[in-house]
């Protein structure tokens, strides 16, 4: 049983649906730069990330497993992990370049500068060691409600708990799926708040 919650929770807050969480955490934050973003162009906002960041990148990975690229979507071996984390940073990058166009608010253009910096680093880092992924995801998350928290004076301590305890479950999770060692799990979580938060305090 507890294997099963411990899949759905990995599965829920899978990294690759993280962006679409974000956006929609900022899309309904109480400040100026949601504000600015009529109920439609939300929308719109919230389907091009969800097919730059979901869609397309799931439907290559879905084509490397059937060409034998990759033996599972659960990817346990760096080897597998490699070309399809490059490939997401790719559209990430593009999703970033895009947010510039459209000339969107600071705060979603620097998240996606995160977001994409993040992978990146994700990338590099596996090469050598299987960093978990899912703990940066959620540790960015973090380092995005500090981040604006501190830059915008924005009171989210709330928000912060209810992230940090969310994050709590996803470590728990990947640690009773035996998919991560503790070290894997504590430096990702780390790496995505530090990286995070420092992209909006410095910049």
């Amino acid at each position: 049983m507890e294997n099963k919650i411990a899949k759905i929770i990995s599965y829920f807050f899978h990294p690759i649906f993280l962006p679409v969480y974000c956006i929609f955490l900022l899309l309904n934050l109480k400040s100026y730069f949601s504000f600015e973003i009529v109920f439609n162009a939300r929308l719109m906002l919230l389907s091009f990330v969800a097919t730059t960041t979901i869609i397309f990148p799931l439907l290559i990975i879905y084509l490397m497993k059937r060409q034998g690229y990759i033996q599972s979507f659960q990817m346990k071996n760096l080897q597998e992990r490699r070309y399809p984390y490059l490939i997401t940073a790719i559209f990430y990058i593009l999703t970033y370049n895009m947010f510039r166009q459209l000339q969107l608010p600071d705060i979603y253009i620097l998240y996606m500068m995160g977001a994409s910096f993040l992978l990146i680093i994700i990338v590099i880092i596996n090469i050598w060691w299987k960093i978990s992924t899912h703990m940066v995801g959620i540790g960015g998350v973090t380092g995005l409600a500090i981040g604006i928290a501190i830059k915008m004076g924005i009171d989210l301590m709330f928000p912060i708990i209810i992230i940090t305890f969310i994050a709590g479950i996803i470590g728990f999770a990947r640690l009773k799926l035996n998919s991560h060692k503790p070290s894997e799990i504590y430096a990702g979580f780390i790496v995505g708040v530090i990286v995070m938060t420092g992209i909006f305090y410095f910049l």
